[in-house]
């Protein structure tokens, strides 16, 4: 008697422990999707990766505006010199000082240049691409946080099940005991509810450690304290999807890797661009204005000088043949096409493939569904007439752990098959590029 109140006493702080458990927050589906948007790593270097190539398409760095430099400089030469004139004079200085400057001002501005406006068209498109990488990142993220919360939601309801049983199992314990203690049972029949109880009791246990661990995976997905304590909602909604023909065309529109491979390919055309505008003319306006002193010895013929003035001009410049280069990169882009275009047809196959496989998956998971569910009830209400049975001293023990165990797998197998379905219809919103919506 005093092992089975030890027991209770055990089941008691775990049932505190768990009531415990349910008095935590709440974390919803849509709470934990705005957590890892807004706390992962890989989504905030994504997003300063888009800053960087916002800044790259400013017109500031493709040169549409002027430059102006500053230059000076300033130089002494002190030393001697000796000239002799046709004349017969001849004229000598030693330990001479001979001071110079100079300061000017220049501006250059491009006013016609191809190359520029394509490379920056190619790089407002590169922008684009960056962003289409944080989509992918997001949906990967995304869908690792609802794999995760699905998870902590099966094994919670699993959880509940194995509770279920456990009160069960006290119940057919408590009768046992009070049996034995009047002389209507045997020793055998308690110490098999014991035996069991404690199986139940290390079921629950077990399934304790592994909701932690899946928390703590999830809490790290989020970018939070992995200690961090919550409860997850545990119902299972399943959204018409629609039909197979139309995610498959949705998923080669929308699908974001086929989106970045379409983006890659328009970049990879502009270079054509590039290439082309490289054989024409490129003009540029420019202006300087210059001062130049110069302070010579006494001795020499021009002691002092300055000059000063503003100058302006037009630049053109036309490469009228390069030795072939252009003619090799535009059959290297040509090839690069090439590859991109074998690298959709890949991709579209393998997509195509995968969203049928997964169609069907999930078709037939919410057929599995339907059949677990009907085992349930079944085997539900048969656990339930094994009970009056066993109450009515009419069955044994063993027959009557075998429906409560039969229940028992009935009710997980049934949990199972309901978030296989989930799990599938979340793979079939991400193919077809709707995890985001």
């Amino acid at each position: 008697m005093i092992y089975i109140k030890t027991i209770f006493s055990c089941l008691a702080v775990f049932a505190f422990l768990v009531n415990g458990v349910n008095a935590q927050e709440l974390l919803t589906k849509d709470a934990a999707i705005e957590t890892t948007l807004s706390n992962n790593y890989g989504i905030a270097l994504a997003k300063k990766n888009i800053e960087i190539a916002k800044n790259n398409t400013s017109k500031k760095a493709n040169g549409y505006l002027p430059t102006v430099d500053a230059n000076a400089s300033g130089n002494l030469d002190f030393g001697g010199s000796g000239q002799s004139f046709n004349n017969g004079l001849d004229v000598t200085t030693s330990n001479a000082l001979t001071l110079g400057a100079n300061a000017s001002i220049n501006a250059n501005y491009a006013i016609i240049n191809k190359t520029r406006d394509y490379t920056l068209g190619q790089l407002k498109e590169e922008l684009n691409l960056s962003n289409l990488e944080l989509r992918s990142i997001m949906e990967d993220n995304v869908y690792q946080v609802l794999s995760a919360y699905y998870q902590i939601a099966q094994l919670t309801t699993n959880q509940k099940v194995l509770q279920e049983a456990m009160a069960v199992s006290r119940r057919r314990l408590l009768r046992k005991q009070y049996q034995f203690e009047f002389g209507q049972g045997n020793k055998l029949d308690v110490l098999n509810a014991e035996v069991d109880i404690q199986r139940d009791s290390i079921n629950i246990i077990n399934s304790e450690q592994l909701i932690a661990n899946a928390k703590r995976n999830l809490n790290a997905i989020l970018n939070r304290d992995i200690d961090l304590e919550f409860n997850v909602d545990t119902t299972v909604l399943y959204n018409p999807l629609l039909s197979l023909e139309q995610l498959i065309t949705d998923a080669k529109q929308n699908n974001v890797n086929i989106a970045i491979l379409k983006k890659n390919t328009e970049i990879t055309n502009y270079n054509f661009d590039i290439i082309e505008s490289s054989k024409k003319p490129t003009l540029n306006a420019t202006g300087s204005y210059r001062v130049s002193i110069q302070d010579n010895p006494d001795e020499s013929f021009i002691t002092k000088s300055n000059n000063r003035g503003l100058s302006l001009g037009l630049n053109a410049s036309w490469n009228l043949f390069d030795g072939g280069r252009r003619e090799i990169q535009k059959q290297n882009n040509q090839v690069a096409l090439e590859i991109q275009s074998l690298q959709k047809l890949q991709i579209e196959q393998q997509l195509e493939r995968d969203i049928t496989n997964t169609w069907y998956n999930y078709q037939n998971a919410l057929l599995v569904l339907d059949v677990e569910q009907a085992n349930l009830a079944t085997n539900r209400a048969n656990f339930e007439r094994t009970e009056e049975r066993f109450k009515a001293g009419q069955i044994s023990s063993i027959e009557f752990r075998q429906a409560q165990l039969n229940l028992l797998n009935a009710a997980t197998s049934y949990n199972s098959a309901r978030y296989d379905a989930v799990l599938d219809a979340l793979d079939l919103r991400r193919l077809s590029g709707r995890l985001l919506e």
